[in-house]
């Protein structure tokens, strides 16, 4: 259990430069979108390809590094929250079937997504913004990215639920547990 701890913390350091990544890119997103409307405000013009520049490299620049965090920290809702008053064995059951659900639905869109990026390499993928032309194949391999980080996510939750007592929800939340203490407590 030690060794899934020591990997766990390795995969910690992914999910923190995800998260650096994707405040770059927000900031990013600020800062152009802030000098585009004083731009048009000021000098009556905005900046060429400001729009396409967003919505192609600071949009999934902004979104796909972070939905590691989003999936890891538990905050989409789950139906193990449905079972949590059943028998601790039946909760870790449906719980571990689910993950494997997930990991097949997860596993699929990472591969597909990533044979998109391929097939956008293969083809130049580009969009015209003030009259050139921009490659957005690089950013098609965001998607696999994330996804292929969700699996490893998932992969790491399964063994931890395997290989020690009670049902873990994420890698630090066990179900049924609050900050540490029993939610089942009613003062």
């Amino acid at each position: 259990m030690a060794k899934l701890e020591q990997v766990y913390g390795y995969f910690e350091y992914i999910k923190k430069g995800g998260n650096i990544l994707s405040g770059i890119a927000i900031f990013g997103m600020i800062l152009f979108i802030t000098l585009d409307v004083l731009s048009r405000n000021l000098l009556s013009s905005s900046i060429p390809g400001s729009y396409e520049m967003v919505r192609n490299y600071l949009m999934p620049l902004a979104a796909f590094p972070i939905i590691l965090y989003a999936y890891s920290s538990g905050i989409m809702p789950r139906i193990s929250m449905i079972i949590e008053k059943a028998p601790k064995i039946f909760q870790k059951t449906i719980h571990i079937l689910l993950l494997l659900l997930e990991l097949i639905i997860v596993v699929l869109i990472t591969y597909y997504s990533f044979d998109y990026g391929l097939t956008g390499t293969e083809k130049n993928a580009s969009f015209p913004a003030a009259g050139y032309l921009f490659p957005v194949y690089p950013f098609l391999f965001l998607v696999p990215i994330g996804f292929g980080c969700i699996a490893i996510e998932i992969i790491l939750l399964l063994l931890k639920n395997f290989f020690s007592k009670g049902v873990w929800i994420t890698f630090q939340k066990q179900q049924g547990k609050i900050d540490g203490e029993d939610s089942s407590y009613v003062s």
